[in-house]
């Protein structure tokens, strides 16, 4: 079942995933490999939602939540390495 949430999620998800590429592409904000890829990970977390109201639910609920999963440890892992890290220098 398509829900228009899910799919507003996915708009918006994609809007924030390009304007972060513009803004590292120009250069106003720091390349933070880690945290680019979480963000990466919660934007595929919106498509496999609005995916699996079509086909293969049961895969693609459990990629949804699985990127998701993998989102937190990106960004947990990315604030450690840029963040904590800098504070021990």
């Amino acid at each position: 079942m398509i829900q228009i949430s899910e799919i507003l999620n996915l708009i918006f998800d994609s809007i924030g995933l390009v304007t972060i590429v513009a803004l590292y592409r120009i250069g106003l904000i720091p390349r933070y490999k880690y945290l680019f890829i979480g963000f990466l990970c919660v934007w595929f977390s919106s498509l496999f939602t609005v995916l699996e109201g079509f086909f293969w639910p049961e895969i693609l609920n459990f990629l949804e939540h699985f990127t998701f999963l993998l989102s937190g440890v990106f960004f947990l892992f990315g604030i450690n390495v840029y963040f904590l890290k800098r504070q021990e220098v």
